[in-house]
């Protein structure tokens, strides 16, 4: 038998898509004379098994970070006229277009081809980009894969055809106002520019005239005007006029491009212009920020330390900040939550990049830890902190925990914590939730879970409460006294946003946890299912069987976490429309499926695609069904008698025991028969496999 495709395919541990991979193949090994070669790269052996359905030509080959050898590996068994090589986690949405390229003769007339490549942004279908992906050549001795990373095949040659079919891949699946002023500014504008006109030696028309232009948006005309106001206060004793314009010319520099002439500019004034000790500490500030934008660590520490310094120098001698402040520029300026803070933050984060803990240290206990009023803003910063410097920032927040303390002992040191120790309000919970999260790594269980619980108690900010959510999913610990404090709603969406970043393995952990909460909050437990269902759905890569009972168990848990809150009235046909989309959806697809059982598939594919446009969320899982439906509309063996099946049977023993005996002209005669008859059937594509394999040798 000529073999006019081979097909190989990199396999690694992937095995919720592979299957789906393979099955979308089905169309092209039943058609086409074509072999599949699978390396495999893996080590689970279940996946193994998976790529044995398939075909014999399973080669193992030991990962060494090199996607050309791989690809090579498979290239060097192949001994088709074509070559097309896909990964395991993409499949094919329609294959005919390939098919008949190849049954047409039409693949004669080309070198090369390109098809789809479908990158998702998100695991609901919607966002994606696509790519024309070169993956078929017409095989010659020299054909070979090169670069160990975004592997390509050489040489590629023209004529080149390009399909529209398209492969399905999740892989991916991670300022300055310019509002203008107002009548009332332009006024201002025009009656500073006439007095500067009349008397361009009066610098406070010039700090006017930078604030009015800076509220235009028109931050270069604001800048000149600063400039040209501190030239006029280098020949006069008015320090605080020239402190404002040095204070604020530093905050037009930090708002236009280019920070390193930004940053030039305020060392200068440093260095040259005497600025006074409120000034000072201005321009400290936004150097601290500028050295960390420019990731420059170690002169953003340099300037925090100078910082303090100084103002803890102004606040020994309280007359300074009267004495000098002036316009915006004071005390209040510069304490400001949000620009001390913000400084404190920045400090930290450099001082963690360098590995610097004491002074990281120093800077992160500076803040208000008994005021989460104030603290809350910044624990999406923590967390980013946590994320990036791991246990150097556990080290810190440990640190800070215990300098909290009366007594630091009374908590029990940074090993452990001891909750009925501690009295409410008395310990940070954002630091003692770092602290459970360490003993759980270091694998203190009961005091890591004792304390999780009790940062669940007392966690009032909804944001700590999602972060607190999610790690108790990590680490299957009991959610019951984290959902007695939040609302229905606050509970859904903060599961839904904990379940993005929750591996797909931890799903079945996370429907434990639901069956836990089933007694104290039935609803919430309802509401946990549900998102832990739709994750299984989407994630899961489920063929027919498990594809549609898991979408029917989702759909009948929405439909009972509704029915919980809605009056019966509101199910009924008129009254539906004014249902969350999410329960229309479950109702609708739901009528699909009974549709389907009843043997109308036809109704059931209107009905999926309606679906579809109800919640758009679950386009992926939706489309995949539509294809696995429309497949088994054309099968024909579905459509047949008890009978056929078990003539069918008798068919596929003679042609194991044609295989056996090597009678492969008599067996390929009985498989040409079959094979269109159950194009579906995976033992009869394997046979067709082990048959090409006997033709070769």
């Amino acid at each position: 038998m000529e073999i006019k495709l081979s097909i190989s395919l990199l396999a690694s541990d992937r095995r919720e898509s592979l299957e789906r991979c393979l099955d979308s193949l089905k169309p092209l090994l039943t058609k086409v004379p074509c072999e599949l070669i699978i390396v495999f790269t893996g080590t689970d052996e279940e996946v193994k098994k998976i790529a044995e359905k398939y075909t014999p030509q399973v080669i193992p080959f030991q990962w060494c970070s090199d996607f050309s050898a791989a690809r090579n590996a498979g290239l060097e068994k192949a001994r088709g006229e074509w070559f097309l090589y896909l990964d395991d986690d993409e499949w094919f949405d329609d294959i005919e277009e390939i098919c008949a390229f190849f049954l047409s003769g039409e693949y004669r007339d080309y070198q090369s081809a390109h098809y789809i490549q479908r990158n998702y942004q998100d695991w609901e279908g919607t966002r994606y980009s696509d790519f024309s992906a070169f993956r078929m050549v017409k095989r010659q001795p020299w054909t070979r894969f090169q670069n160990p990373i975004h592997e390509e095949l050489a040489p590629r040659k023209e004529p080149c055809k390009y399909f529209q079919t398209c492969v399905h891949h999740y892989g991916y699946a991670q300022e300055r106002r310019e509002t203008k002023g107002s009548q009332k500014n332009a006024r201002n504008i025009s009656l500073l520019e006439q007095s500067v006109r009349e008397q361009p030696a009066f610098v406070k028309n010039y700090l006017q005239l930078a604030k009015e232009y800076d509220l235009e948006g028109d931050w270069k005309t604001a800048e000149k005007y600063c400039r040209t106001g501190r030239s006029i206060c280098q020949n006069t004793e008015d320090r605080c006029s020239k402190g404002w314009l040095q204070a604020y010319l530093s905050h037009l520099l930090c708002s236009r491009p280019g920070k390193q002439q930004a940053i030039g500019e305020i060392e200068e004034i440093i260095e040259k212009e005497d600025p006074l000790e409120l000034i000072l500490l201005v321009l400290y500030q936004e150097l601290v920020h500028l050295y960390k934008e420019e990731r420059e660590p170690e002169k953003a520490v340099l300037y925090g330390i100078k910082f303090e310094q100084l103002l803890n120098d102004l606040d020994s001698n309280a007359g300074i900040w009267e004495k000098q402040g002036y316009g915006e520029f004071d005390e209040n300026y510069v304490k400001n939550p949000e620009r001390l803070y913000a400084l404190w933050a920045d400090c930290t984060a450099c001082a963690l990049a360098l590995d610097d803990l004491e002074h990281a240290s120093h800077f992160m206990e500076l803040f208000p830890w008994k005021e989460e009023s104030l603290l809350c803003r910044y624990y999406p910063d923590f967390e980013e902190w946590r994320e990036n410097f791991g246990s150097g920032f556990a080290v810190i927040a440990s640190r800070v925990l215990d300098s909290l303390a009366d007594h630091p002992d009374s908590l029990g040191g940074s090993d452990t914590l001891d909750v009925s120790t501690i009295p409410d309000g008395a310990a940070p919970v954002y630091l003692c939730f770092v602290r459970a999260l360490s003993l759980l790594t270091d694998g203190r269980r009961t005091q890591g879970e004792r304390l999780s619980i009790w940062c669940m108690e007392h966690s009032d900010d909804s944001y700590l409460q999602q972060v607190i959510l999610h790690e108790a999913l990590l680490n299957r610990i009991d959610l019951s006294a984290l959902a007695v404090r939040m609302d229905l709603y606050a509970w859904d969406s903060s599961v839904e946003e904990s379940l993005k970043d929750i591996p797909y393995t931890l799903s079945c952990s996370v429907l434990e946890s639901a069956e836990k909460l089933q007694e104290d909050c039935p609803l919430h437990s309802l509401c946990l299912r549900k998102h832990t269902l739709k994750l299984k759905l989407i994630k899961g890569f489920f063929m027919w069987e498990e594809l549609t009972g898991m979408l029917e168990s989702y759909c009948q848990c929405i439909l009972a976490f509704y029915k919980s809150q809605y009056k019966s009235e509101m199910f009924e046909e008129k009254s539906c429309v004014f249902l969350p989309g999410e329960c229309r959806f479950a109702m609708t697809a739901l009528d699909a499926l009974n549709r389907l059982e009843r043997g109308t598939p036809t109704e059931a594919v209107h009905l999926f695609r309606t679906c579809i446009k109800i919640f758009p969320s679950m386009t992926g899982v939706l489309t995949e069904l539509l294809r696995q439906v429309l497949r088994r509309i054309h099968d024909p063996a579905l459509q047949a008698a008890e009978e056929f099946f078990r003539l069918a049977g008798q068919m596929k023993g003679t042609l194991s025991t044609l295989l056996e005996a090597g009678q492969t002209v008599q067996a390929a005669g009985i498989l040409d028969q079959l094979l269109p008859l159950m194009p579906e059937d995976v033992e009869l594509i394997r046979m067709r496999q082990e048959l090409i394999r006997r033709t070769k040798l």
